[in-house]
């Protein structure tokens, strides 16, 4: 069973304010929407005072701001739209002539939008983890348009993994520990049978002091009662097990995340196909920006499609985006890439071709001994031996987190 909060190696008991965030109490829902403005018109949510924008994505914005009824204590308040107007037009057109019954998905019986949010919200609900964004407060007043979600704010902001240069800005035992945090959160929510789905450097938050990551943005992360019950054992009772929300799995048939950290598994239809011209022009272009752009683009850009073709989506599609992550932090660039901005080519690459690294990998230019080193004791063969084992195409031989623990271990020992 993973522990609910994992220190950092370097917190010492000792210091409250290095301990991990872990307020008491369960998530608040509150169904009052107060907003007033201050004498120097900044504006305050019930309690909480706003300040500036600090990151803005497709379904809302979020800003820092300081709760005046606990010491001002610095927070982070997502504000996210019930319906998107545009988005519920093409639902309703895509809708309009299909049945309706007991067995219609609760994607198709709540607004898109709405859905998303509600199942963020019930997701983040159940988590409690040192390396996961810590839900505090949701607002949710039916006589607005907004629902607005209080979290822990991570002042070090999403990891930056790469200069204008494309090359890498983190060290390699930063890499470490940045791969460590991530198991730890990653054990945690598979533990409780979520599925996270978006794993990528920009959903990895710095703590203020940069010495602990931890996971963010559940907006397509998928809960399985079935995944759950297998990891904590049949005779477990689960929170929440008649909410409606957690128990859709309409979701998982459909593909979502970001393009170049998706598993084989999720595109399987691509799997041992060659691309061709007439089928490139069909795909969809705009995924594979210029270098110059791909930093932006692969930190926010997040797909949706349905696919009738593929094997059981598990659990271990985190695991394969955690090592195309890692590679991006160790190298500075994607592992799979296409170079004429087609989605149909990159999947093609993802399940069908092998990545290779450069000579060296961090900031500190450690050498890596290339795809298959000589030597198996130097640091660089074991990180490319655990890079090896997190990007199996084979689900079946793609490493577990308990043996990517023990990895770890030898790469710190290295």
């Amino acid at each position: 069973m993973a522990s609910d909060v994992d220190s950092s190696e370097n917190l010492s008991s000792d210091d409250p304010s290095a301990l991990p965030f872990d307020p008491p109490g369960n998530v608040r829902m509150t169904a009052e929407l107060r907003f007033k403005h201050t004498d120097d018109r900044r504006p305050i949510v019930n309690q909480y005072l706003r300040g500036h924008r600090v990151g803005k994505g497709q379904h809302g914005e979020v800003w820092v701001c300081w709760d005046l009824s606990d010491s001002r204590r610095e927070l982070a308040i997502k504000a996210v739209k019930r319906n998107n107007p545009r988005a519920e037009k093409m639902n309703l057109l895509r809708r309009r002539n299909l049945p309706s019954s007991p067995h219609t998905p609760l994607t198709e019986k709540l607004g898109s939008a709405e859905y998303k949010i509600r199942k963020e919200i019930a997701i983040m609900k159940k988590c409690r983890h040192g390396h996961i964004v810590r839900l505090l407060e949701v607002i949710d007043d039916k006589l607005n348009d907004r629902i607005y979600m209080v979290m822990e704010y991570l002042a070090g902001g999403e990891i930056k993994w790469r200069n204008e240069q494309n090359e890498p800005v983190l060290k390699v035992d930063q890499c470490r520990r940045i791969c460590r945090d991530v198991i730890l959160g990653l054990e945690y929510l598979h533990y409780q049978g979520i599925i996270h789905r978006d794993i990528k450097p920009a959903n990895l938050l710095w703590t203020a002091d940069r010495q602990m990551v931890k996971i963010s943005d559940f907006g397509v992360s998928h809960f399985s009662y079935a995944q759950h019950l297998a990891a904590a054992g049949s005779g477990q009772v689960l929170d929440n097990r008649n909410d409606p929300i957690l128990l859709d799995d309409s979701d998982l048939s459909k593909r979502a995340g970001t393009p170049p950290f998706l598993a084989p598994e999720v595109i399987a239809e691509y799997n041992n196909t060659d691309p061709s011209p007439s089928m490139i022009s069909l795909a969809t272009s705009s995924t594979i920006p210029s270098s110059k752009s791909a930093t932006q683009i692969y930190s926010s850009a997040t797909i949706h499609a349905s696919t009738s073709r593929r094997p059981p989506i598990t659990k271990a599609i985190d695991i394969w985006a955690l090592g195309v992550t890692l590679y991006c932090l160790l190298f500075g660039r994607i592992p799979f890439r296409s170079s004429d901005s087609s989605e149909y080519v990159l999947y093609n690459i993802i399940c069908n071709q092998d990545w290779s690294p450069d000579e060296t990998m961090g900031y500190d230019h450690i050498s890596t001994g290339g795809r298959h080193p000589k030597s198996k004791n130097t640091e660089g063969a074991i990180v490319m031996n655990f890079l090896d084992r997190l990007l199996q195409k084979d689900v079946n031989k793609r490493i577990t987190l308990d043996e990517a623990k023990v990895c770890l271990i030898l790469y710190a020992a290295e």
